[in-house]
Parts: structure tokens; C-alpha cells; sequence
């Protein structure tokens, strides 16, 4: 009897560890099939994510999507193949199954909207819109909520040093929202990264999503300062918007003394080359634009584009000044950066009129320059306070009226009084 007991004690303990280890090879089964990782070779594909899924779809130009959910998800997934450098987690909560389209484009107009919504502010500052990668989601059933994560590294375009926030636009709306996005630390890799939730996502409505950057706490004052250091420098240097073959014209006839070092090439060959003519090309259209734009938008690697810019600078094709914590790149100026000012050549058209109005006008006010020009007052206002913050106008107190007159003793006008321009 005795015997017989211990007999089955061990027939129940053999059978323990059997179902043991198959319930442990189950779970190995069963968490390699939660988590997947798809290479897809185009810029879309369809695909079924299960309840409790964690599916990484692997797209062309180093482009990244991540999707898990709680419940089945019937997904629709496109990049423009514009787009590159880019990853985002998206991590869905709902109680039904849904059919989920989302695509992707680098701006608004891509959508095929003709007046894309204004940018978002935060206090009194603009943000801006840098990321080229705007997602437009459209599900056949609402949403309770979802999170969208993205990996703030250099690699996908994301600089540790510069706040972001998510914010979501819907055909209702005027502008795009912020939505209250949080930077967190993975401690596991030390790595950082951005979150932000979104809630109560209606059924068969389009929802767009994007980052805009934008300065806070020990980051607010330095890029305020170097925004507009960067418009001071560009009006007070040769940040004149000429096309590509005058500026080439300029560099072939110009006589100047160029140490080439390491470098034996000629003039042309250095103007000839692809990827140093895309430098060029966004340095004459953004006078200013610091590394960081500069990697992103050419798409070169690091070192790459740090050696093309010394070949330029070299050549003297291209100078570069330390703006606050940043390096400003722009087309190169010869002794005084003032000797080519020519406001006519700035971006903003309206700034130069409005400009050109008061020197005709000195003691013009607000109302009358709203007036003549025939746009919103606030708009008005928006570019005197430009004017004003360059110190190109001074405003005088008279009654209720405040006069507005160019300021002569600003740089530039002296630098064109003296020189007859």
C-alpha cells in the first residue's frame, strides 16, 4: 500500500513537470507570436494586429511604425516616400475591434488642403512646424484613447536639446492644437523619449497629428534670442535671396584669397557636386539655417555633411557664425556684413512695404497702414512689432495715436546714408 502511494506520488509529480514544460514552450509560442517585426519593402501595407499585439513595421528610408492594442485592429498603413528618418508608437485602448486607416505626408498641402491651419502658439510665441511627417488617422468606430510615442534621437530627427509637442487638427478647427505631451527617460536604454495621449477619437472623421517645436523653461530665452539674432544677422549680412546661378555668377567673378589646405580642388568641382549643391540650395533659400535643419533636410550622414560644409566654408562658398548655444550657416560676406543689405531681397514682402510706407509716411500710425493695405489689423501689428524688434522704427505718443517713424539711427540706416543707398 505504502508502496502504491509513493508510486503515485511520483506518477503526479512526473506529470507536473510535463505540463510544465509545456506550458512553458506554450508561452515562449505564444509571446513570439504577440510581438513581430515586419521589413516591408514599399511605403504601405495592410495588415490584421490581434488583441494584445506588438507588431514593428520596418518601411524603406529608415522609417519606423510601431502598433499594439487591445483589441483587433484592421490596419491601413502609407508613407509618402518623401519621408524619411522618422519612428512613432502608437498604442491603442478600446473595447471593439476597428478598421484604422493612417498616412502619412511631409506637409498639409500633400493632403490635398489648399489653406493648411495655422500654427499653434503657446503664450505670445509661434511654434514651428520642422518634422515633415504628418500622420492623418481615420477610424470606422470611435476610439477611447490612444498614445503616441516617439523616440527624441538625432536619428529620427528629433533633437534632444529643443521641446516638442504634439498637436491634433480636424476640419472643425482653425489652427492646430497642443496636446499636453510629456518627455520621459527609458531607463533601460537611457534614452529619451516624447508622449502624449489623445481621448474620445470619433468614428469616420479625419484626425491629423504632428510635432512642433518650440523652447520652454531653460530653453525659452535662448531660442527667442537666437530667432532673432538670426533675423538681425540676416538682415545685417548677404541674406539675400538670389537664385542659385546669380550667387554662382558672384563666386566665379569675385577675387578673393583661399588657403584650400587638404583640398585640391577646383572652383567648379566644388560648385558641380550633388549633395554640397543641396547645402547650398537651403542655405540661399534659408539664410540662418543651423546643423541640425541642415541634417535633417539633405538627409546626409553626420560626418558627411560636416565635410561638405568644410569644403564649402574652405572655398568660401558658405560662412557660419556661433548664435547663442547654435552655428548659423549662411552664403558667404566678404569684411562688413552690412555693405549688402537690401531689405527688398528678404523673405517677407509685406515687412519691406510696410517698411517703405513709414520712411514715405514718418508719423503713420496702426489704423491708416491697416487701411491702406487691406489686411487684418493684427497682422499689421504682427510685422510693425517685427520692425520694431529689429530697431528699424521708433513709436512716439501723441493723444491717443502711437507714431510711427523710421529709426535713422539704427545700423542700417547709417550704413545707407553713408554710402549714398
Amino acid at each position: 500500500m505504502v508502496y502504491k502511494n509513493i508510486h503515485n506520488r511520483k506518477k503526479c509529480r512526473f506529470s507536473l513537470i510535463i505540463l510544465f514544460i509545456i506550458l512553458f514552450e506554450l508561452s515562449i509560442v505564444l509571446s513570439d507570436a504577440a510581438a513581430r517585426t515586419e521589413n516591408i519593402s514599399e511605403f504601405w501595407t495592410t495588415d490584421i494586429v490581434e488583441s494584445d499585439e506588438f507588431v514593428s513595421y520596418h518601411f524603406p528610408n529608415n522609417i519606423i511604425f510601431e502598433i499594439t492594442t487591445n483589441s483587433r485592429i484592421n490596419l491601413y498603413l502609407e508613407y509618402e516616400n518623401k519621408i524619411a528618418n522618422r519612428q512613432s508608437s502608437f498604442a491603442f485602448n478600446n473595447n471593439e475591434s476597428i478598421s484604422l486607416n493612417i498616412t502619412s505626408k511631409v506637409n498639409m498641402r500633400n493632403f490635398g488642403i489648399s489653406h493648411p491651419p495655422s500654427s499653434p502658439k503657446k503664450g505670445n510665441f509661434q511654434l514651428r512646424y520642422q518634422y515633415n511627417c504628418i500622420f492623418k488617422i481615420r477610424s470606422n468606430s470611435s476610439i477611447q484613447n490612444f498614445t503616441i510615442r516617439y523616440r527624441k534621437i538625432t536619428q529620427f530627427g528629433l533633437n534632444s536639446n529643443i521641446n516638442y509637442s504634439l498637436a491634433i487638427f480636424n476640419i472643425n478647427q482653425e489652427a492646430w492644437e497642443l496636446v499636453d505631451t510629456e518627455e520621459k527617460l527609458n531607463e533601460s536604454i537611457s534614452e529619451l523619449y516624447l508622449e502624449s495621449t489623445l481621448t474620445e477619437i470619433e468614428s469616420d472623421t479625419e484626425y491629423y497629428v504632428t510635432l512642433f517645436e518650440f523652447s520652454t523653461g531653460p530653453y525659452d530665452w535662448s531660442w527667442i534670442i537666437f530667432t532673432i539674432m538670426i533675423i538681425a544677422v540676416g538682415l545685417l549680412s548677404i541674406a539675400f535671396l538670389i537664385s542659385k546661378k546669380e550667387y554662382f555668377q558672384y563666386l566665379r567673378k569675385r577675387t578673393v584669397s583661399i588657403e584650400k589646405g587638404a583640398h585640391r580642388l577646383s572652383l567648379d568641382e566644388v560648385l558641380e557636386n550633388e549633395n554640397r549643391n543641396k547645402i547650398i540650395d537651403l542655405i540661399l533659400n534659408e539664410p540662418g539655417i543651423h546643423f541640425n535643419e541642415l541634417l535633417r533636410k539633405t538627409g546626409l550622414a553626420a560626418g558627411n555633411l560636416v565635410w561638405h560644409l568644410d569644403i564649402l566654408q574652405t572655398y568660401k562658398i558658405i560662412g557660419k557664425k556661433r548664435v547663442g548655444n547654435f552655428i548659423a550657416y549662411f552664403p558667404y560676406y566678404q569684411k562688413n556684413p552690412i555693405s549688402n543689405v537690401d531689405l527688398k531681397l528678404q523673405k517677407s514682402k509685406l515687412t519691406l512695404k510696410i517698411l517703405e510706407m513709414i520712411e514715405q509716411e514718418p508719423g503713420i500710425w496702426n489704423n491708416l497702414i491697416t487701411k491702406k493695405f487691406k489686411v487684418d489689423h493684427k497682422t499689421i501689428h504682427y510685422h510693425l512689432n517685427k520692425l520694431n524688434e529689429l530697431g528699424l522704427i521708433k513709436l512716439e505718443k501723441e493723444g491717443r495715436k502711437n507714431k510711427i517713424f523710421p529709426n535713422f539711427e539704427s545700423d542700417y540706416y547709417k550704413y545707407k546714408n553713408n554710402n549714398g543707398s
